[in-house]
C-alpha cells in the first residue's frame, strides 16, 4: 500500500462532478494498492466496506448461480469502479471480484469516505447523482440484454425447427431409394421362389446391400444430434488427442492417402471430451480427403496434406483453444459455403457421400464441446476450418 498520488481520480466518471479540490480531499484519504493476478478482492455476500477504482489492469466479476457455481458476468478495466454502493449503504457485496492481471487499485474505505463527505452535503449530492445515473444505465442495459436474449432464443428455436424439418425430409428422401429397391427386390425374389439358388444370388446381394445402406443412413443420422455426454470430462493434452485422432484416421481410412501434420509440439492442457473432439476432427479429415483432394483430380500423395494447428484464443472472454484444420485443395465455392452445415448437402453424392459430415461437426462443436466453428476458404486456395473450444469445459 502507498499513499495516493495527486490527480489519481481525474477522469474517473464517478467523481467527474467533483471539483479538483473535492477530488483531492478524497484522494488524500485513500490508498493505492498493487496486487498480483488471481487476488480475490471481495467475496459475494461479504459486508461492503470500501470502494475500488482500477488504475491499471483487469478484474473479473463473478456471481454464484442457482447451485452455487461462480459464473463470470463481466470484466472491469482501468477507469472502472466497483464496490461503489458500499459507500452509501455498506450492504453485502453483490458479486465476487478477482484480479485477472496484476492490478494497481485506488481503495477508499467507507468510514473514511463518510468522514470526508458528511461535512459537505453538496459532495454527497454529486455522488448520489452519479450513482443514480449509473444504476439507471445498468437497468436499461439489463432490460435491453434481456430483450436481445429473448429474441435470440426465439430465433434459435425457429432455426432448430427448420433444421429438424430439413433433416427429416432429407433422411426420408435418402431412405426412399434403398428401401424402394429392397421392396422391389423382395418381390422379385418371391417370384423366383422356384428357380435355382444361383439365380437368387444377385437379387439377394442387392437386397442386402441396400438394407445395409439404409441402416448406415439411420446410424449416421442419429449422430447429427451429438448431444450425449456419456463419456466423462477428462484432463487431457489437446495435442496428444489430435495426434491420436490422426493415427486412428490413418488406420481406418488408408485409401484417403492423407498426410496429417500436427503443427504443435507444446502441451496444450484441455479439460474436455476426447470422443467428441475425435469425432469432429475425423469428419473434417474425411471431408478433406473427399472434397479437397477428390480421386478424379489425381493429386499425388505428397500434395495430399492436412495441417492441424493449435493456438490460444478467447471465447466469450474465457480462455479457449483454436484447432485449425487446413488443406491445400480445391477450396469451397461461395455458393456452397452458405449451405455447408445443411444436413444432406453434398457435391459428391455420385461417390456415395451422404452430406452429413459438416452437420455432425457443427452440432458436436457447438453442442457438447461448447465452442464455435469458423470456415475460411477461397476457390483454389484450400480451406481452413477452426474449432474454437473452451480450455476448460
Amino acid at each position: 500500500m502507498t499513499a495516493s498520488p495527486p490527480g489519481v481520480l481525474d477522469g474517473i466518471p464517478l467523481f467527474d462532478r467533483f471539483t479538483p479540490d473535492e477530488r483531492q480531499s478524497v484522494v488524500e484519504r485513500g490508498l493505492v494498492l498493487d496486487v498480483p493476478a488471481g487476488t480475490v478482492l471481495m467475496q459475494q455476500d461479504d459486508e461492503g466496506d470500501a470502494l475500488y477504482v482500477i488504475l491499471e489492469g483487469l478484474v473479473r466479476v463473478l456471481r454464484r448461480d442457482a447451485i452455487g457455481v461462480p459464473v463470470e458476468i463481466g470484466l472491469r478495466r482501468a477507469g472502472d469502479c466497483f464496490g461503489e454502493m458500499a459507500l452509501i449503504d455498506g450492504g453485502p457485496r453483490s458479486a465476487t471480484v478477482v484480479t485477472q492481471t496484476a492490478c494497481r487499485l485506488f481503495k477508499l474505505e467507507r468510514a473514511v469516505f463518510l468522514d470526508v463527505v458528511s461535512p459537505s452535503p453538496l459532495m454527497l449530492a454529486k455522488l448520489l447523482h452519479e450513482l443514480s445515473r449509473k444504476i439507471r444505465d445498468v437497468s436499461e442495459r439489463v432490460v435491453q440484454e434481456d430483450l436481445e436474449r429473448r429474441t435470440k432464443t426465439a430465433e434459435a428455436e425457429v432455426a432448430r425447427h427448420r433444421a429438424i424439418t430439413i433433416a427429416v425430409t432429407g433422411l426420408a428422401h435418402e431412405l426412399n431409394t434403398p428401401l424402394g429397391i429392397c421392396v422391389t427386390t423382395a418381390s422379385h425374389i418371391q417370384s423366383l421362389a422356384e428357380v435355382s439358388v444361383e439365380e437368387l444370388r444377385e437379387p439377394a446381394a442387392l437386397l442386402a446391400e441396400n438394407l445395409e445402406r439404409a441402416v448406415n443412413l439411420v446410424q449416421t443420422f442419429t449422430t447429427i444430434a451429438a448431444l450425449h455426454h456419456a463419456e466423462p470430462l477428462e484432463d487431457l493434452d489437446l495435442v496428444e488427442v489430435l495426434e491420436h485422432t490422426a493415427a486412428l484416421f490413418a488406420m481406418d481410412h488408408p485409401e484417403s492417402r492423407l498426410t496429417v501434420r500436427i503443427q504443435d509440439d507444446c502441451a496444450r492442457p484441455w479439460l474436455g471430451y476426447r470422443a467428441h473432439m475425435q469425432r469432429a476432427v475425423i469428419e473434417l479429415l474425411s471431408n478433406a480427403a473427399a472434397h479437397a483432394y477428390p480421386p478424379e483430380d489425381g493429386i499425388p500423395v505428397e500434395r495430399r496434406v492436412v495441417d492441424i494447428v493449435v493456438a490460444g484464443d478467447r471465447l466469450e472472454e474465457c480462455p479457449a483453444w483454436r484447432v485449425s484444420v487446413a488443406d491445400r485443395g480445391r477450396g469451397i465455392p461461395e455458393e456452397n459455403a452458405r449451405k455447408l452445415y445443411d444436413a444432406f448437402f453434398t457435391t459428391a453424392r455420385h461417390r456415395g457421400h451422404k452430406g452429413l459430415g459438416m452437420t455432425i461437426v457443427y452440432n458436436t462443436v457447438t453442442g457438447p464441446l461448447g465452442g464455435r466453428l469458423r470456415v475460411e476458404s477461397s476457390p483454389g486456395g484450400g480451406a481452413r476450418v477452426s474449432l474454437i473450444v473452451p480450455q476448460a469445459m
